[in-house]
């Protein structure tokens, strides 16, 4: 556990996501949640001190590493109405068969059949949590997931922003918009740019070269899909691309690990093609997706 800034804590000790804590005399916000139940009391009582105070969790999108534990933290849950709307179209009992996506869920024992937990208080382009001391900003940003949010506490300087920028991981391609997510990170750059520390939902406190590598990454995927799809209507061979990819030149991966990531990548690519080259229309973005109006909302 480490505090970053006043009032804000991060954990990466975990196995999922980096968690975040924005701890106040009278409530305490979570970003994102552990994955085994074990480890959110360990959080939660690590936060807490034992003590019985009002919470709230966030979660950054609808990623199963994620969104998993959320129920196992007993409080509040706050989310993108994108990240609502794919819970909504899950089954209703969680079966923990592994779908070869590179999650770090799959390589773990997960409880099977539990029910999953809805999100209480959903926003669609933008909220304002006004808490006694710490104003919390919460946003959606378009381009890594669907349901992709950053939380910042304007006050501390501090913006947390889930899979936006993954650093020493592979990006998860699944539920992605390339174009919209390198506008993000353009925005992402200017904010470090501004003094603000970036809390990446993988790998905790981002550098510039971060952003840097991850935008690199993106267009020459993007590239590369656009070459592919040039010469091929489906994504029979879309693995093709992965030694194209050349991950090991822009990501730091350790040797037990590059099997995982190679995986994640595959399942990605395979996804997001269908979605853009082929118009296959997935459960992340079918007919029945709301519509985000730009509106903001206000909770106090």
């Amino acid at each position: 556990m480490k505090q970053i800034a006043e009032n804000i804590i991060i954990e990466t000790g975990y196995t999922g996501v980096t968690l975040g804590a924005i701890i106040q005399p009278d409530r305490i916000i979570y970003i994102d949640a552990p994955l085994l139940p074990e480890h959110a009391r360990l959080w939660r009582n690590a936060v807490t001190g034992r003590k019985k105070i009002p919470q709230q969790v966030i979660l950054m999108d609808a990623n199963h590493d994620r969104t998993i534990g959320s129920r196992y933290l007993e409080c509040t849950i706050i989310a993108q109405e994108r990240t609502h709307w794919i819970y909504q179209n899950r089954p209703i009992t969680f079966k923990p068969i592994s779908q070869n996506s590179g999650c770090d869920w799959e390589r773990i024992r997960i409880q099977n059949g539990f029910r999953w937990i809805y999100p209480e208080i959903v926003f669609s382009q933008r909220m304002d949590l006004h808490q006694s001391e710490l104003h919390i900003d919460l946003q959606f940003h378009r381009g890594p997931s669907a349901g992709s949010s950053w939380v910042e506490v304007p006050a501390r300087n501090v913006i947390f922003v889930g899979d936006t920028v993954v650093a020493g991981q592979v990006p998860f391609l699944h539920t992605a918009e390339i174009g919209p997510w390198l506008l993000t990170l353009d925005e992402l750059e200017q904010r470090y740019n501004e003094g603000c520390l970036i809390v990446g939902g993988r790998s905790g406190l981002i550098e510039k070269t971060d952003i840097n590598t991850m935008r690199n990454f993106l267009q020459k995927t993007q590239d590369c899909l656009s070459d592919y799809a040039a010469v091929n209507e489906t994504d029979e061979r879309i693995d093709s691309l992965i030694p194209q990819l050349e991950i090991d030149s822009f990501f730091k991966i350790k040797k037990d690990e590059m099997g995982f990531m190679v995986e994640r990548l595959a399942y990605g690519l395979h996804h997001y093609f269908r979605r853009n080259y082929m118009n296959i229309d997935e459960i992340v973005f079918g007919s029945n997706e709301p519509e985000s109006e730009k509106t903001e909302e206000t909770v106090e």
